[in-house]
This record gives C-alpha cells, structure tokens and sequence, in this order.
C-alpha cells in the first residue's frame, strides 16, 4: 500500500459508486453501510443501512462483524459473522469492493531526546577533557 495519511486502519474503495475513496480511521469500530450513522456510507445495490463493521476482538486481532442477514465476502470467500481480517483483505458488501489496510505507523518525536543526549555527551567530553588537564 502507497503511503497515505498515518491513521489505525484504512480502507481504500476499489469497486462501486465511491471507488477511488480512502476512508482513514483513528478510533474503532467503523461501522459500514448506507446508514446515516455509518463511518464509511456505501450506496451501492446490495448494501443493507447497517450492512457490518470492522473492530477489535480481546485477542486484539481487526475483525469484520457483519449484520446476521447480510452478504459479505472476503477474498472472494463467504465472511461468516465474525471474519479475521488481514492486511490487504478484499471486502464486498454487496457490489461494492474495497480493501481493507492496517494504517501508516507514526514515529515519535524525538527531537527534544536527542538534544538532551548530544548535551550529555558534549558534558561527559568536557569533564574528561578537564579532568586529564588536571591530571597532568
């Protein structure tokens, strides 16, 4: 996946009236659907108003639940209610497709670190410096 915005999961709309979409989530779940309340709004024919959403289970795996009655395949396969999902997986829900990806990783910071370090160590140098002036 091309880098795109740094965020926890995106899903990117290949198929459909909103192909070419990238929905970029920070907080879990994502619910999915035609719904007003649904994070990514598909209007495509066979998506139900609250077709599923994507979440985490307690063994902190990404997992796509689906509404009992709705249709939605994953790699082309048959999702059950409760489906893993990996990095890559293709999701459709109805004639919509899109691709699920785990998001860009953010580095920290560490500007104020690395100062503080190269101070220290400028200090410590010092010190010997003085120290073996003193010596001799």
């Amino acid at each position: 996946m091309n880098s795109l915005a740094p965020s926890l999961v995106q899903l990117q709309i290949h198929q459909g009236a909103a192909a070419g979409h990238v929905l970029s989530a920070d907080q879990l779940p994502i619910r999915l659907g035609r719904g007003k309340g649904c994070h990514l709004q598909l209007t495509d024919e066979g998506v139900w108003e609250q077709h599923g959403e994507i979440d985490v289970n307690t063994d902190q795996q990404f997992i796509l639940r689906r509404h009992p009655e709705a249709g939605v395949m994953i790699n082309g396969e048959p999702a059950g209610e409760i489906t893993t999902l990996g990095n890559g997986d293709e999701i459709e829900l109805g004639t919509a497709k899109l691709q699920f990806w785990l998001g860009g990783v953010r580095q920290k910071n560490l500007a104020v670190r690395e100062a503080a370090a190269w101070v220290l160590l400028g200090t410590i140098t010092l010190a010997e410096v003085i120290l073996l002036l003193w010596l001799t």
